[in-house]
């Protein structure tokens, strides 16, 4: 990529995040100062072709299939990226739930600050408690939440496994669950994970020389309310594994059939293609 091209998109990005930034800062509360409730509609509308433009100048190719189901109140992924966040807000209006680390990067954490991201602090039990308490609330209100279960970033090499704590509050509101699997690919596959120590600018700067960014995104069967926290997460994670690493996520599918004898364990998964 030439220089100067690289230069205009960093300047289209730059000037979008500015305008994420006036967003949340005066758009958005000024919206709902004025129309209160009636204003929600419009701020999803905001935040949701803020991120398909984004989308559009880092060049995020997204590869859907599936569907999103709207009458799953909960939305659970396999994490990677920060660009994951972009791509999914992309797809449909929802409130993320994310670890209290992301309040403190730089501009995206303002924004998910500013979008009303719930976060979650590790080790502390009484705010993970309210924080919980907030998903129950917004769950049964009809709210559409998005979070990813893992906790933390990976490569992509694997599913972390699912902490069955973040799936109370569906439990509790009766909510039904999504899974969804993210994939980068190509040249992507080493280019968009987030991990460890990276830092946000300079990942975004190596993100900007890339002239596609492929990520595939399935959608996976809804799990119907009235399931327990852990299973749950269990089988939500299955199904993204079964996605992303058939032989493997077929394994697992096959010891958990060994190891548990209730019958309300054994729930259909579509076969991976």
């Amino acid at each position: 990529m030439t220089s100067c091209r690289l230069i205009y998109r960093g300047l289209l990005i730059t000037g979008m995040f500015l305008l994420g930034l006036l967003a949340v800062a005066l758009v958005m509360p000024g919206l709902r100062r004025v129309f209160d409730r009636q204003a929600q509609p419009w701020c999803e509308a905001i935040v949701q072709e803020w991120d398909r433009a984004v989308c559009r100048i880092l060049h995020l190719k997204l590869h859907v299939t599936g569907h999103p189901d709207p009458s799953a109140g909960l939305v659970v992924a396999n994490h990677i990226s920060w660009l994951d966040i972009i791509a999914m807000g992309a797809q449909q209006p929802c409130v993320f739930v994310a670890k209290e680390d992301v309040a403190g990067w730089p501009i995206m954490g303002t924004l998910a600050k500013g979008i009303g991201t719930l976060f979650v602090r590790r080790g502390d039990a009484e705010q993970s408690a309210a924080t919980s308490e907030t998903m129950t609330w917004l769950l049964r209100r009809g709210t559409r939440l998005m979070l990813f279960p893992e906790g933390t970033t990976t490569r992509g090499e694997q599913v972390l496994r699912f902490h069955g704590k973040l799936f109370q509050p569906a439990q509790r509101a009766g909510a039904n669950v999504q899974a969804v699997a993210l994939r980068y690919t190509g040249r992507a596959a080493e280019a968009a994970p987030f991990v460890g120590d990276d830092e946000f600018l300079p990942h975004l700067l190596q993100i900007l020389t890339h002239k596609e960014i492929d990520l595939h995104i399935h959608y996976c069967p809804t799990l119907p309310a009235g399931l327990r926290r852990d299973q749950l997460a269990k089988t939500s994670r299955l199904q993204i594994t079964e996605h992303l690493y058939p032989a493997t996520g077929r394994l697992e599918a096959m010891q958990r059939v060994v190891t548990q004898s209730s019958p309300e364990y054994h729930i259909r998964l579509t076969e991976a293609p």
